[in-house]
């Protein structure tokens, strides 16, 4: 993941932004993993998408409550 760009242009889109991240964070556990042979090596980025994954799912709590 190079970048992670919360400027978007409606609120319901920043839980789709966070996704993404998660999701880039579990393929470069992935990676590193394959790579070293270690189902633990690159284990923070898999630790870091699942709370990417925890706000997306608060954000989308909050939008909805709020529209």
């Amino acid at each position: 993941m190079k970048n992670l760009d919360l400027d978007v242009d409606a609120p319901e889109r920043v839980a789709d932004v966070l996704k993404r991240a998660a999701q880039a964070y579990y393929e470069s556990h992935s990676e590193l993993s394959a790579a070293w042979q270690d189902r633990h090596a690159g284990r923070v980025w898999s630790k870091l998408g699942a709370e990417f994954e925890k706000f997306a799912a608060r954000v989308e709590k909050i939008v909805e409550q709020n529209q």
